[in-house]
Formats: C-alpha cells, sequence, structure tokens
C-alpha cells in the first residue's frame, strides 16, 4: 500500500498469480475497493469453471459463430430463450440459472415433461438436441465428468408428419382443381406457385434466383433466402446445403413461365427483373416471404374445398409427379438438392411402389 502524487492512495494484491491494483481517497476506501474487486475476480472464476447452464450456453454460443450460419444462431438462442425459463422443482429455480455440474437427470426429465405440455413431440425433441448438444460439448471441455443426457430418450412421434398434412403432395385432382380456379390465377404470386411445382425448389431458391442464374439451358440453384441473427430476411450466399447448389433443366412449362414472369417484372419494376436482380419478389419489390404466399396458398385450398397445404406442398408434387412419370430416384434426388439416395426414398419411396404396382399390374407375360 501506497500514497501516490495526487493524494490518492494505491494497493496491490495477488489472485490466481496475477497482479491488481486498486486505488482510493483513504485507507478505509481503499480495503473496500480490495473487498470487491476480490469479490469480482471470485465471481468471475466460478462463472468460468462453475457457470449455470446459461452462462456457458452464451459461452458455447459465442464460440459457433463464424462456423454455423447466422439463422442458426438466431433459431439457437429462440429456442434456449424458451429452455431458460422452464420452472424445474423441487430446486425452486429455473433450468438456466442451475449449475452446469448440479443438473440431474431428474431435471433434465422434467424439463421434458413441461416442455411437452403444450407442444408437439417433434418440437420437443428438437429442444432437448438442444440441451444434449450444449452438455455433450461442456462434458468434451471437462466441465461434466458425466453427461446426464445420454438416458434421456426421444418422445415417440404421436402426431401426424407435415409431409402427410400441409406438406403433403397433391393428388392429380386436387393439382387440377388448384390451379384451375379463379383465385389461384388472380394471386399475385402465381408463377412462383407454377414455377415451385414445375422445378421442385424450394420456396427460398425460388426466392433468390435472378436472371443471370439462367444459362445452357439450366436453372442454376445458387443460394436461398435465410435470415440474419436478428430475424431479418436476408439473399445468402449459398445454397441450403452443398448438395442444394445444383441445375435443373429447363423444359418449354418453365421456360413460358419465366418469360411469362419477366413481362410482369417490366410492368411492376419497368425491367426484366426488380432492382436486387431477382426474378420473383414480393408484391413490392423486395425479398420473398412465404408467409404472404402461404396465406394465398390457404384461401386458395379453401375456394376448391381440398385441405390446406403450404409453399413445400408443390415441391412435394413435383417429386410424385416425376416419379409418376418414371423419373429415376437417383435423377430426382439430384434435382430437389437431396444430400442422399436414401433422403429421397425415405421421403418418396411409397410413389414408386405404387409405380411398381401399376406397372406389375399392367404387365402380362405369355408363358
Amino acid at each position: 500500500m501506497s500514497k501516490r502524487k495526487d493524494g490518492r492512495f494505491t494497493k496491490s494484491f495477488t489472485f490466481q498469480g496475477k497482479r491488481y491494483f486498486v486505488y482510493a481517497a483513504n485507507n478505509e476506501d481503499l480495503f473496500e475497493a480490495e473487498r470487491k474487486k476480490r469479490e469480482e475476480l471470485e465471481k468471475g472464476v466460478d462463472r468460468r469453471n462453475n457457470p449455470s447452464f446459461y452462462e456457458y450456453y452464451e459461452r458455447w454460443s459465442e464460440d459457433r459463430r463464424g462456423q454455423v450460419t447466422e439463422a442458426t444462431l438466431r433459431t439457437q438462442e429462440k429456442t434456449i430463450n424458451v429452455i431458460k425459463e422452464i420452472k424445474i422443482m423441487p430446486l425452486n429455480k429455473k433450468f438456466g440459472d442451475i449449475k452446469l455440474k448440479e443438473i440431474t437427470i431428474e431435471d433434465l426429465r422434467e424439463l421434458q415433461k413441461k416442455l411437452k405440455e403444450n407442444r408437439q413431440c417433434e418440437t420437443v425433441n428438437y429442444y432437448m438436441a438442444l440441451v444434449k448438444h450444449i452438455m455433450s460439448d461442456a462434458t468434451k471441455q471437462r466441465l461434466l465428468d458425466y453427461n446426464p443426457c445420454v438416458l434421456i430418450k426421444n418422445y415417440k412421434r404421436q402426431e401426424e408428419t407435415a409431409r402427410d398434412t400441409i406438406h403433403r403432395a397433391l393428388t392429380i385432382e386436387e393439382q387440377k382443381k388448384f390451379f384451375s380456379c379463379s383465385r389461384y390465377k388472380e394471386s399475385a404470386y402465381a408463377n412462383i406457385m407454377k414455377f415451385a411445382i414445375n422445378t421442385g425448389m424450394r420456396a427460398g431458391e425460388i426466392g433468390a434466383l435472378k436472371s443471370t442464374d439462367i444459362y445452357d439451358g439450366l436453372i442454376h440453384v445458387q443460394r436461398t433466402i435465410t435470415r440474419n441473427e436478428y430475424g431479418i430476411y436476408i439473399i445468402g450466399k449459398d445454397a441450403k446445403t452443398k448438395a442444394g447448389k445444383r441445375v435443373i433443366p429447363l423444359n418449354d412449362q418453365i421456360e413460358a413461365i419465366l418469360e411469362e414472369q419477366k413481362k410482369c417484372n417490366k410492368i411492376l419494376f419497368g425491367s426484366e427483373t426488380a432492382d436486387n436482380g431477382l426474378l420473383f419478389t414480393a408484391t413490392e419489390g423486395g425479398i420473398l416471404n412465404v408467409t404472404a404466399i402461404d396465406r394465398d396458398i390457404k384461401k386458395i385450398c379453401q375456394s376448391v374445398n381440398i385441405e390446406p397445404i403450404t409453399m413445400h406442398a408443390f415441391r412435394a408434387t413435383f417429386a410424385t409427379r416425376a416419379l409418376e412419370a418414371g423419373m429415376a430416384p437417383k435423377i430426382l434426388q439430384e434435382i430437389l438438392g437431396h444430400k442422399s439416395f436414401s433422403m429421397t426414398m425415405d421421403l418418396y419411396g411409397h410413389v414408386l411402389n405404387d409405380t411398381k404396382i401399376n406397372a406389375m399390374n399392367g404387365l402380362k407375360i405369355d408363358i
């Protein structure tokens, strides 16, 4: 402890091998300043070595920045904001406030049970998968000796899957009813729906398509619409996945739709594309928002009396019609941008089975 030239007192002390300095106007305040500094340092060490679940998540999430997309960071943040607020009894603590080392299998089971109170099984499984990922990494960093998440089993799906309801493929009859009704023809997004069912492209891929992506008789799928960390829609730099970066051959129907869209763009924007070079946009020229399209689709479904679907159903319908027409599943995989053949078959293998049955029924072998 010493007195400085400016009249203030200074004191140094060491904490975990490092020297720190505090300053005050008198001795009494100096010792209080040292106490507060030590307390602050001890809390920092405790937070680093024995963090709560949410404290560790913040570090974990920051470490992933730059390694995952902004959309992934945003989704994680929304999910964790739900998880951290769940009250765990008898601790009477929010899950996010429980020390990582103190989380038990019983706490995790209660978390899972409370998440299930107003959510579907698939959503709960997704939430718990994030918890498992976080705690698995904490174990790898030796903050935990044992990860209790290994004993948590996923809920078995009890609800109908989206691919059987809103994402299902339209039957040929439904397809005809949908695309022939007046409400469809009046929709500002009619060309987008027609383009989707003829290419199998995802809504985000259609919304990110530029005229410069179409050449040599091919659509070059390069990028998709995504959201940044703050939830704002942006045109991404890449496709959804590595396999999503692909080419789709043009046919007469697709070319006709593109020409029709370019004519619409000339009326709206004075050129074949919007100012941002995009072919398909929101009605005012901004980035396409699938929610607005889905609203129109729902109204069209109601007007022709078919069960509601979403924009993604056109992708499933394209795949179904392609297989029914005899397209090789491997080619379909590449056109859809699936990363594996098994993914295509898991989604649309039943269509191929129906095609096989029809083929066998029509087969007659003279003996």
